[in-house]
């Protein structure tokens, strides 16, 4: 990868789990690594059969960055304002130099 591909920032955020006194189980995401330098592309539009583009319903991201450990299904990253909740991952060529993230906007 490229660093000149790297343009944006992104937070990464791992939940902690905590009992709220009545057996509940709250979550809640802390920052756990200092910010990286991220390839942030929005892919949630698309074209159909004509050419033109088409909303796919739930806003997707794909989110490369260079390889680290502790990247899961639970981890969260902070893009802007947005919260992206990482639903795919893979180990771009199977290397550990670049992870790509399939990302979907989180519900708060």
């Amino acid at each position: 990868m490229q660093a000149g591909q790297l343009r944006q920032i992104v937070q990464i955020q791992q939940p902690t789990g905590n009992d709220d006194g009545t057996g509940q189980r709250v979550y809640t995401y802390t920052t756990t690594a200092p910010s990286v330098w991220a390839r942030v592309r929005n892919v949630s539009q698309s074209k159909g059969m004509d050419g033109e583009i088409v909303a796919a319903g739930q806003e997707r991201y794909e989110v490369r960055i260079r390889y680290r450990d502790g990247i899961d299904y639970t981890t969260r990253l902070r893009y802007k304002n947005l919260h992206l909740q990482v639903v795919g991952i893979t180990d771009h060529l199977e290397r550990s130099r670049e992870l790509r993230l399939d990302c979907e906007v989180a519900d708060l």
